[in-house]
C-alpha cells in the first residue's frame, strides 16, 4: 500500500525502494510458500520475460557505455522484478489486498496532483523539484491510474460497487489534471483505454453489464471532452510556438521527434541485432545536440518511444523479446474475458496495455516509477486471477 501511494511521487525513490525490499525480505521468511505461489505465473510471460532480463542483462558486456549500463540494472532490472514478484506474490496470496492497493494507488495519484499544485501557488515551494516529476512521468501515471477507475461500477471483489457519481468526479479530477500537465498524447492513450471498456463490458458478468450499459451516455461525454481537450492541447502547443521563443517552429514538419526518430534509425543500422546496450539514455550522446537552444528546454538523451529504445539498446533480439512478454500479456487477460469471474481483470489488463503503449508511441516512460508501476498492476492483475482460478469450462477451453 505504501509503494503505490507513494509511486506518483517522483522523488520518493528510496522510500519506495525500501517498500518493495521490505515486502522482499517478507516473502524471503516465507520462502516456500512464496517460492509456491511464484511457480504459478503463466508460463508464456514467464518465458517471454525471462527471455528479455536475459538479453538486457547480457547487453551490459557489449555496451557502448559499460559504466551507465551497469549503472541501470538495479533501477530498471533488480526493482522492477522485485515489484513483479512481490505484487503477484501477495495478490495470488490475498485477493482480499485488491481494495486496499486500489484505495492507496488513488489517494497517491490525487496527493501528488495537489501538491503538484499547491507548489505553484504557494510562496515556498513545497520541494526543489517538481512533485509529480514533470509533465510526462505524471501524465502516464494517469494514464495506469485511469482502468482502475472503472472498478468504480462493477460490483465486488473487483469493483467499488455501483457509484457513478464517485465515477463521474474521479473522471472530472482525471481530467483535470492531465490538462494541468499540458501533455498532448494522454488524450489519446484515454481514448484507447476507453474503447477497451466499451468494446468489452460485454463480457462482464451481468451485474456489471446492467451497469455499465447505463453508463454509455457518461462514456460517451467523457470521449468527447477527450477529444476536445486534445485538439485544444494541440492548438495550444501550436500557438505558443508561434507566438513566442520557443526554438521549436510550429508544424508536423518541425516535430523534434522526426529528428530524433531519424537519428535512431541511423544509430539503430549500426548495431540492428543485439544493441547498443542496456539503459534508456545509452546514446545520450547523439540526441543531446538536437536539444533546442530555448531557454528550459529539457535535454534530450534516448529515442522518445519505448519501442526504438528497446531496439537501440538490444536490438532486434531485444525487441523481438520485448514484443512477445507484452503479447503474452495481452493473450492472457483476453483469455480471461471468457470467465465472468475473471473479466474484470481482463478489461482492466487491456486497457492497461492499450494507455500505456500507446502514451509510449512518442516518448519512453518504461522508465523508474512509471515502469515499477505498470509492472506491479500487470503481476498484481495476473496473481489475482491465479487466486480466483477460471471456471472448468473456461480453463478447458483456453
Amino acid at each position: 500500500m505504501a509503494f503505490l501511494f507513494l509511486a506518483a511521487f517522483a522523488a520518493s525513490a528510496g522510500l519506495r525502494a525500501a517498500m518493495l525490499t521490505i515486502c522482499g525480505l517478507v516473502l524471503c521468511v516465507r520462502l516456500r510458500e512464496s517460492l509456491a505461489l511464484l511457480a504459478q505465473v503463466p508460463r508464456d510471460v514467464a518465458i517471454a520475460g525471462a527471455a528479455w532480463l536475459a538479453i538486457c542483462l547480457a547487453s551490459v558486456a557489449w555496451s557502448v557505455d559499460p559504466k551507465f549500463s551497469t549503472g541501470e540494472v538495479k533501477p530498471e532490472i533488480v526493482y522492477p522484478l522485485l515489484a513483479f514478484v512481490v505484487f503477484f506474490v501477495s495478490a495470488a496470496r490475498d485477493p482480499s489486498l485488491w481494495p486496499k492497493w486500489w484505495i492507496a494507488a488513488m489517494a497517491g495519484g490525487a496527493t501528488a496532483f495537489a501538491g503538484q499544485v499547491l507548489q505553484g501557488w504557494l510562496p515556498v515551494p513545497l520541494m526543489r523539484h517538481d512533485v509529480d516529476g514533470g509533465d510526462g512521468p505524471f501524465s502516464t501515471h494517469l494514464v495506469l491510474l485511469l482502468p482502475l477507475l472503472f472498478a468504480l461500477e462493477w460490483p465486488p471483489p473487483w469493483g467499488r460497487d455501483h457509484r457513478p457519481r464517485a465515477l463521474l468526479a474521479a473522471l472530472f479530477v482525471l481530467l483535470v489534471a492531465a490538462w494541468y500537465t499540458g501533455n498532448r498524447i494522454v488524450w489519446l492513450a484515454f481514448a484507447a483505454q476507453l474503447s477497451v471498456g466499451i468494446l468489452t463490458w460485454k463480457r462482464l458478468p451481468a451485474a456489471s453489464r446492467r451497469h455499465a450499459a447505463a453508463l454509455r451516455g457518461l462514456v460517451i461525454v467523457v470521449g468527447i471532452a477527450f477529444a476536445v481537450a486534445f485538439a485544444a492541447s494541440v492548438a495550444e502547443r501550436f500557438e505558443r510556438n508561434l507566438l513566442h521563443d520557443t526554438g521549436v517552429p510550429p508544424g508536423l514538419d518541425h516535430d523534434l521527434r522526426l529528428k530524433i526518430w531519424a537519428v535512431a534509425g541511423a544509430r539503430f543500422l549500426e548495431a540492428p541485432w543485439v544493441g547498443h546496450g542496456f539503459g534508456r539514455e545509452v546514446l545520450a550522446s547523439s540526441f543531446e545536440p538536437l536539444t533546442p537552444q530555448a531557454v528550459g528546454h529539457p535535454m534530450l538523451r534516448h529515442g522518445h518511444n519505448t519501442f526504438i529504445d528497446v531496439a537501440l539498446e538490444t536490438g532486434v533480439v531485444g525487441l523481438a523479446a520485448f514484443a512477445a512478454l507484452l503479447a503474452a500479456l495481452g493473450r492472457r487477460y483476453y483469455r480471461m474475458l471468457r470467465d465472468p469471474a475473471l473479466a474484470p481483470l481482463g478489461i482492466l489488463g487491456l486497457a492497461l496495455l492499450a494507455g500505456f503503449l500507446v502514451k509510449n508511441l512518442t516518448d519512453d516512460f518504461l522508465h523508474r516509477h512509471n515502469a515499477l508501476v505498470f509492472w506491479s498492476l500487470n503481476a498484481m492483475l495476473l496473481g489475482f486471477a491465479c487466486a480466483r482460478p477460471a471456471s472448468p469450462e473456461t480453463a478447458a477451453g483456453s
